[in-house]
């Protein structure tokens, strides 16, 4: 959670995307009090998967969730474009996805 919040308030990213501090709260509450889940098992094991294996952590987290989609920036997850059938993308080609159903 820190460091998606951490990323979310990088001008970096603000710019572009045009989101207040406020944007962020409002999501953050939107996932942990309504429909998101916060992980506090233990993932499972998966080796050493992306290049870089301090990113193993994300994939894991996506099995342990069953999740559909990976949103990131991170060039090492991005090369990976899929893993397990869950889908690793950008922000930009998550949204215009979503806008296309």
């Amino acid at each position: 959670m820190e460091e998606v919040t951490r990323s979310l308030n990088n001008p970096r990213l603000k710019k572009p995307y045009r989101h207040t501090d406020e944007d962020v709260r409002r999501w953050w509450k939107a996932i942990i009090g309504e429909s998101g889940v916060l992980w506090t098992k233990p993932l499972p094991k998966i080796g050493q998967v992306c290049r870089d294996p301090d990113d193993d952590h994300v994939l894991a987290t996506a099995v342990a969730v069953k999740a559909k989609w990976i949103v990131t920036g991170d060039l090492d997850l991005l090369d990976l474009v899929e893993y397990k059938s869950i889908q690793i993308v950008n922000a930009r080609t998550f949204v215009d996805e979503m806008l296309a159903d």
